[in-house]
C-alpha cells in the first residue's frame, strides 16, 4: 500500500497540523540551525505517529557538526531516508554514511536535460523522484501523456533503486509546489503507476507554506483516499474478471 506524506519544518503547529489532517507520514524540511536542535526536535517529533525522512540542507558550506547533528536526528527519528540534493550528495555522503551507516539517501533530480536524468538515474546508489521538477525542468511544457511514459520507463529500469517520492499538483505553466488536488489527473496516473511498481517509500505532497494549513492538507489526505478507492476498486474488477 503506497505511504501519503507531506513536508514541513518540523515545529508544533505544523505536526499538529498535519496529523490533524489525517497524515501519518511526514519529511521533515531542515537547515543547519534546525539540525542544532535536534535535541528538541527529535522528542517533539516523537509524539506524533509518524514514519519520518529528513530533507538535508541545500546547502555545501555546512559545518562537520551539522553533519554530526543530522546524523544524530536521523537516528533519533528512526528515519527510512534522507533526502539529498546531488551536489551536497557529492560533497558529503561519505562522511554522513560514517557517522550513520544505517542512513539510506534518496538523491533527488532537479535541473536536469533528459540525458542527464538518465545519468542521474544510474549512478546514484539511491534516488527520490520529484516529478515535478521532471516535469517542470526536464520536459518544459510536455504533455502529460509524456511525462507518464517517462515515469513509467524510469520505474521500469530504476525503481529498484527509488526509494522516496515528491509529487505536488504541479501543471505546466503554473506555479510550482501546489497541493496535488491541484492537478488530480497526473496525480492520480502517478500513483497507479507507483502502486503498480509496488513502490514502498513515502510519496509527498509537497506544498509551499501558504497550503499547509488544515483544511488544504486535509483536501490532498481526501483525494489520496479518493484515488485509494479507485484503485482497490479496478483492482477488484481485474481480478473478478481473470
Amino acid at each position: 500500500m503506497l505511504k501519503l506524506a507531506t513536508k514541513f519544518i518540523p515545529n508544533l503547529a505544523a505536526l499538529e497540523a498535519a496529523h490533524c489532517a489525517g497524515f501519518r507520514n511526514a519529511e521533515l524540511w531542515t537547515d543547519a540551525a534546525l539540525l542544532a536542535e535536534w535535541r528538541s526536535v527529535a522528542p517533539l517529533a516523537r509524539e506524533y505517529p509518524f514514519e519520518f525522512v529528513i530533507h538535508f540542507p541545500n546547502r555545501t558550506d555546512l559545518t562537520a557538526e551539522a553533519l554530526r547533528d543530522c546524523a544524530r536526528l536521523y537516528r533519533e527519528l528512526d528515519c527510512r531516508c534522507l533526502v539529498i540534493h546531488q551536489p551536497m550528495f557529492d560533497k558529503f555522503h561519505e562522511t554522513l554514511k560514517s557517522l550513520e551507516p544505517q542512513i539510506e539517501f534518496g538523491v533527488e533530480n532537479h535541473s536536469l536535460t533528459v540525458e542527464q536524468f538518465d545519468e542521474w538515474a544510474r549512478s546514484n546508489p539511491g534516488l527520490t523522484l520529484d516529478v515535478e521538477h521532471l516535469w517542470m525542468l526536464t520536459l518544459p511544457g510536455a504533455p502529460l501523456s509524456l511525462l507518464l511514459r517517462s515515469v513509467r520507463d524510469f520505474l521500469q529500469k530504476y525503481g529498484s533503486k527509488l526509494r522516496h517520492v515528491h509529487l505536488p499538483g504541479y501543471v505546466p505553466g503554473f506555479d510550482e509546489h501546489r497541493p496535488m488536488y491541484c492537478s488530480r489527473e497526473m496525480v492520480f496516473a502517478v500513483l497507479s503507476l507507483l502502486a503498480e511498481a509496488k513502490f514502498e517509500g513515502l510519496i509527498v505532497s509537497e506544498t509551499s507554506p501558504e497550503f499547509q494549513n488544515a483544511k488544504e492538507l486535509q483536501m490532498d489526505v481526501l483525494l489520496f483516499d479518493a484515488w485509494r478507492s479507485q484503485h482497490a476498486l479496478a483492482e477488484e474488477r481485474t481480478s473478478t474478471s481473470i
